[in-house]
């Protein structure tokens, strides 16, 4: 039977609602990212293509960091390469990045995915 006049009693959250969390924050955080990286649209086409690999590459980290069971090696990868996210551009070869707010974008959305894969209910926590 439904719930829905109960008052959860934990901060837990079930498996719906972690997906729900996880889909919202990956809807909002997308989005943030479209904003941010349009700030790069006056780049050259090569240091805009190197941009967007090693965003991407990121961002696929962080997605994996709410489908892997892998969490520890993927969280401390995922906050390496936030951290040297200026060093990895330049390793690509983008040679002139106007994009401040890249790091503190990608760096929330991995903490939120972490908060919400903590909160999580797994079936063997019962």
């Amino acid at each position: 039977m439904a719930k829905w006049y109960k008052i959860p009693l934990s901060f837990r959250i079930t498996e719906r609602e972690y997906r729900a969390n996880i889909n919202g924050i990956n809807i909002v955080f997308g989005a943030v990212l479209g904003f941010v990286l349009a700030g790069a649209e006056g780049l050259p086409p090569h240091d805009f293509a190197g941009l967007l690999f090693i965003s991407a590459f990121v961002v696929v980290m962080i997605l994996y960091l709410g489908s892997t069971e892998y969490t520890l090696f993927y969280a401390l990868a995922t906050a390496a390469s936030i951290v040297f996210l200026p060093f990895l551009l330049e390793v690509a070869g983008v040679t002139r990045t106007e994009v401040p707010q890249l790091q503190p974008t990608l760096g929330i959305w991995a903490i939120m995915i972490v908060l919400a894969e903590l909160t999580r209910e797994k079936a063997n926590d019962a």
